[in-house]
């Protein structure tokens, strides 16, 4: 297996295996600071994911790819984290396709 599917398999194992085991505790109710923890995994997971590809191949790219990741970081934050994943693609793909990215 190459590197890529190793790091995938690992997040993985991290994002699941943490939610798994806070609901697998015995007879404990998470609630408060231990379940906005575990809601917050997948994010940060996919933050860690995203930020490596921030920079781009050269200074316009890299201007449209931090400003789709704005839009996708507000609009994540307003209205749910599928909406800014398609909102933040959709201003970076539109970028590229008007040649300016």
């Amino acid at each position: 297996m190459t590197p890529l599917t190793w790091t995938i398999l690992a997040m993985a194992a991290v994002t699941f295996g943490v939610r798994l085991w806070g609901l697998l505790l015995p007879g404990a109710q998470l609630r408060g600071y231990g379940r906005r923890f575990l809601d917050a995994v997948p994010v940060a997971v996919f933050a860690a994911l995203v930020a490596g590809g921030l920079p781009g191949t050269d200074a316009t790219d890299g201007a449209w790819r931090l400003a789709a990741a704005a839009v996708t970081v507000v609009v994540a934050r307003t209205r749910g984290l599928a909406a800014g994943l398609l909102l933040g693609l959709g201003v970076y793909l539109t970028a590229r396709a008007l040649g300016w990215a």
